[in-house]
């Protein structure tokens, strides 16, 4: 089985490509220089995969090869500075493991993994659909990282009330890792609050 570790990893390399860095990622993706005797992922997978859908499609399809496939094409597309620095993050981790680092997304420190095994966002999920009224700049920042569409941006802009976005917002955190982004875009926004229910 594919270890965790991977994860966030991979994430950590993919979370800050442009979105036309992303596209040439993907395209990269099928290039047999880079795959050699792996099988590609299905081009109508990749095409309207998000950053979260990318990790999860190359875990499943790469599993141990996931690091060192996107090592090759993070070269491809001349963004290895990308795979450097998430190195260079984790060796810091290592040195530092009481330190939350959150420019490094894990899953264990930035989910809050001490809630019993329940991601902080899904613990608090009342409070926060309750609570939150500024939505927009969480949903701006949603759209940038690639969990929600442009699609489903409009259509919660357009809802009358905070809880009713805030409600419609979490149907789209559907994997870990978009639960993870969400918390990390609510702690620079909503960081008052975060701070009261950590507390708690």
């Amino acid at each position: 089985m594919q270890p965790k570790t991977e994860e966030p990893k991979l994430f950590g390399m993919l979370e800050d490509l442009k979105k036309e860095e992303l596209e040439k990622f993907k395209w990269f993706l099928r290039d047999r220089d880079v795959l050699v005797e792996l099988q590609p992922i299905p081009k109508s997978r990749l095409e309207k995969a998000s950053t979260c859908d990318l990790v999860d499609l190359m875990v499943q399809t790469y599993t141990e090869k996931s690091v060192e496939v996107t090592t090759k094409v993070l070269k491809k597309i001349n963004r290895n500075d990308l795979r450097e620095r998430v190195e260079q993050e984790e060796a810091e981790r290592e040195h530092h493991t009481h330190t939350k680092q959150f420019q490094f997304q894990t899953w264990s420190s930035v989910c809050g993994g001490d809630h019993g095994g329940k991601h902080f966002v899904d613990k608090h999920r009342v409070q926060l659909i309750q609570r939150v009224s500024n939505v927009a700049p969480i949903l701006d920042d949603l759209l940038g990282s690639d969990v929600i569409s442009q699609e489903s941006y409009n259509s919660i802009m357009a809802l009358p009330t905070s809880q009713d976005k805030m409600r419609t917002l979490y149907s789209h955190l559907n994997t870990e890792r978009c639960n993870d982004i969400f918390y990390k875009i609510l702690l620079e926004n909503e960081k008052h609050l975060i701070d009261e229910f950590s507390a708690k």
